[in-house]
């Protein structure tokens, strides 16, 4: 089974189940063709070329700032920068062409650059953090742009993990933690639904954005615990797994709601437990049980790009634990194979047990 469809295998199926006619068939291939000779007017190369203008030209504009010595009026930077960050936006809102998105896209990020460090300079660190916090919330909603929705969603939620940690020691970035990580799994899992909405474009970018910034905050705090030993206050790493662990299982239970599984049958108490296993063999590796929450969430949408990041983070999670000088080596030893064991005994028992046969589309 392929992770995610293609347009024939999807047409071919809604047409073996009667939800088509040949007509509706034949009106959506048209649409396609013409997306698809749209999409591709213009050379690959031509678009590189032209984005590397256009973020060529975003540089000479800013160092023509920093030459002139505005940099050294605070005020004065943030200003301009708060004013390039409007045109920007207002002219992204007008305007189509590879150069021109890309030149918008750049002048962005550099206008919200001078402002959060203008800020910073002439208030405070926590001002000026607070400032990227206010202009990637606002970014998201007014730029109509995915690739700086994504950009944005890591600013926010970097920015809410830095206020978090200063102005609420220790549990502070376990909160901002659990926070992300759970909206992370609202999203996907009403992704359908949420898609429909007003706000729906803002549902990829945010979801994928969340995903990439999720294993970031976990890396962070786990080198902020061990770089700083009178970090006593955070929540103890079995606390946090536990969290986690509690998302990942209800995660888990929609999932299989959605798929017409019973939960709370023989399949969902052998994926309970089996999740719950890996959790207790992990318990000083949080990022272990997130991974596998993540990689069950790319599987069930059929997103390549998720799996990937689930399992790269698996990969560095479970080396990050390998190489824990806090556990002993038979005690690392036992939790990576225990871990190994029991999933590849979950796919068995669960591949045996109750055994599915492939649809006619993936059959072919």
């Amino acid at each position: 089974m392929s992770l995610r469809p293609s347009i024939q295998q999807v047409l071919e199926g809604l047409r073996s189940e009667g939800q088509v006619d040949e007509l509706a068939e034949a009106r959506a291939r048209a649409t396609l063709e013409v997306h698809q000779r749209t999409s591709t007017a213009s050379p690959w190369f031509v678009k590189a070329f032209a984005a590397f203008g256009a973020w060529l030209s975003a540089i000479f504009l800013v160092s023509f700032f920093v030459c002139v010595g505005l940099w050294k009026e605070e005020e004065v930077f943030s200003g301009v920068g708060l004013v390039l960050v409007i045109a920007a936006v207002a002219l992204r809102r007008t305007i189509q062409g590879v150069f021109l998105e890309q030149l918008t896209l750049a002048v962005t990020l550099a206008g919200v650059g001078m402002a959060a460090t203008g800020v910073a300079h002439f208030g405070s660190d926590l001002a000026g953090v607070g400032a990227l916090l206010v202009i990637s919330l606002a970014l998201l909603f007014v730029y109509p742009d995915a690739t700086l929705r994504f950009l944005a969603t890591l600013g926010a939620a970097g920015a809410s993990f830095y206020l978090l940690m200063e102005l609420v020691p220790g549990p502070g970035m376990d909160l901002c933690i659990l926070a992300c990580a759970a909206l992370l799994y609202w999203l996907f899992l009403h992704q359908a639904r949420l898609r429909t909405g007003r706000l729906g474009d803002l549902v990829g970018p945010v979801a994928f954005g969340l995903a990439c910034g999720l294993p970031a905050a976990m890396v962070t705090r786990v080198s902020h615990f061990l770089l700083t030993p009178d970090l006593h206050e955070s929540l103890p790493m079995p606390l946090l797994t536990l969290g986690l662990t509690a998302l990942t299982l209800v995660t888990a239970w929609q999932v299989m709601r959605e798929h017409d599984l019973p939960p709370s049958g023989p399949q969902g108490a052998a994926v309970f437990a089996a999740l719950t296993l890996v959790a207790v063999l992990t318990a000083q590796t949080p990022a272990v049980i997130t991974s596998v929450g993540l990689l069950v969430l790319g599987f069930h949408r059929r997103s390549s790009l998720m799996v990937g990041i689930a399992t790269a983070f698996l990969l560095a999670s479970g080396t990050w634990y390998y190489y824990d000088m806090s556990v002993t080596l038979l005690a690392k030893a036992l939790a990576l194979m225990g871990s190994g064991v029991i999933l590849l005994g979950l796919r068995l028992f669960l591949s045996r047990r109750f055994p599915q046969t492939p649809s006619t589309v993936e059959a072919r």
